[in-house]
């Protein structure tokens, strides 16, 4: 059994609470992980979870038929995750590469689907493999989570499971495409560690695109080439080279390309509307939400609310009931409204620890870095301390920035071009053109499309 070996020797050097990295490693540091605990609490769940996962996206029906060898595979799994995506693979296709987009059947349900993305789809080998690696490797997995993690057991038993279904099948969705890279903007959730560990098994070159601000949480980088987004992101990734095994992993060292923030923002200098847009995360406190928007449209201000795609139903209704009747509030849902739209519609931000400051900069909208709830860790992005955002200790703080207006708050252009290489260059806003280029001209043996380093292997923008 080749297919045995292959994953055998990945889970050897790289087990499943590291490839389930975020549960597996960092569980303790993520307050949203551990904060509720889970309504059925039990291994037997945790298994059947993994089991309807699987079910759910079976089918006999497979890959349309696609021409090979390909170039490049690339595999989103979120939404955030394909945004920063879609524009290299458009640069990429219209440059006659050949390329093969995956994702999850829900993030290509009801869109245009104009990239051409394939719905991920498990065969019956891929599931009979899966069933094999749990009843081999299951219960030695049990017993050491046991042993060393009890919450992970009960609560997440299942998505140390989905590392067998996801090596499985992205062992045979690589090899039967024959691809040359595989490209993938996340480095630390199961499907994508799982994905770079099979590419690395098969001597596969990967390649990395940063969909959003890194924190020191995150595991050791370990790609072929990392396309990261600023000066900040690789300071902050040399932090994280203890977050990785003890074990001799057989693993590439990073190349690595300095090539701004990946998603598409229209930066508009000259914003026509005065309304303010209030960002939540998943940890803020519902009814101090509720509580800011009520205040700030007092002082006779519009409201723009958004919330995080991770808030649930019940918090959700809790919003929409609150301003229904609020003519000076707007919804914007994270669904229906891409975040160009959102920038587009507001001239200030309010948001506690987000990336979305940064976004939210790199489109001309000034960024308010106000917390709802308190967190763990004040200014985790460093956004206040490297000048991104202006600070709002207060409401009353909050309120007083916001009558200031232009007078308190400006965007500082070096503080952005920390975070993101290319504001205010040629290449703003043709990121995705940029990172398509580089990966062109890498797969046929040329030089990157911007200029390399002499440190540490970095590549800056001209």
């Amino acid at each position: 059994m080749g297919w045995y070996k292959d994953i055998s020797a990945i889970l050897e050097q790289e087990s499943e609470t590291w490839l389930a990295y975020l549960y597996g490693q960092q569980l303790e540091n993520l307050p949203h992980l551990t904060k509720k605990q889970p309504r059925y609490r039990s291994v037997i769940v945790q298994v059947a979870r993994f089991l309807l996962h699987m079910l759910r996206h079976f089918s006999f029906v497979q890959f349309i038929s696609v021409e090979k060898p390909i170039t490049f595979f690339f595999y989103a799994g979120s939404e955030n995750q394909k945004s920063s995506l879609d524009k290299a693979i458009e640069s990429l296709r219209s440059q006659g590469e050949s390329v093969v987009a995956v994702a999850p059947s829900r993030l290509i349900a009801g869109t245009s689907n104009n990239l051409c993305y394939l719905p991920l789809r498990y065969n019956v080998s891929d599931v009979f493999r899966a069933l094999v690696l749990l009843a081999r490797k299951g219960p030695a997995l049990y017993i050491e989570l046991k042993a060393h993690h009890s919450p992970a057991t009960l609560w997440y038993f299942g998505n140390f499971c989905s590392v067998y279904i996801y090596l499985s099948y992205f062992r045979r969705v690589l090899m039967n495409l024959e691809a040359s890279y595989v490209v993938v903007s996340n480095d630390h959730n199961i499907y994508t560690r799982c994905l770079l560990a099979m590419a690395h098994n098969l001597k596969i070159k990967t390649a990395y695109l940063q969909h959003a601000s890194v924190t020191t949480i995150f595991p050791a980088l370990r790609v072929n080439y990392a396309f990261l987004d600023g000066q900040s992101a690789l300071d902050t990734y040399k932090k994280c080279e203890p977050n990785q095994p003890k074990k001799q992993r057989n693993v590439p060292l990073p190349k690595v390309l300095l090539t701004g923030q990946k998603k598409h923002l229209v930066r508009e200098n000259e914003k026509k509307t005065s309304a303010i847009g209030v960002a939540l995360n998943a940890l803020d406190d519902c009814e101090e939400a509720i509580r800011l928007v009520r205040s700030i449209t007092e002082e006779g201000v519009e409201v723009r609310l958004r919330w995080h795609p991770g808030h649930g139903r019940d918090q959700i209704k809790k919003y929409i009931g609150a301003f229904r009747d609020c003519h000076e509030v707007a919804i914007s849902d994270p669904r229906k409204e891409l975040i160009s739209e959102f920038f587009g519609n507001i001239r200030y931000l309010i948001a506690g620890n987000s990336s979305i400051h940064l976004e939210a900069a790199l489109a001309g909208v000034k960024p308010i870095y106000y917390e709802l709830t308190k967190p763990q860790v004040s200014d985790y992005y460093g956004y206040v301390m490297n000048g991104v955002a202006v600070q709002a200790r207060s409401l009353t703080d909050l309120l007083k920035i916001l009558k200031g207006g232009e007078k308190g708050i400006h965007i500082n252009s070096e503080a952005v071009r920390y975070y993101s290489a290319t504001y205010m260059t040629s290449w703003e806003g043709r990121e995705g053109e940029l990172v398509a280029d580089c990966l062109i001209n890498i797969s046929r043996g040329l030089k990157p499309a911007v200029e390399e380093s002499d440190v540490y292997n970095k590549f800056i923008v001209n």
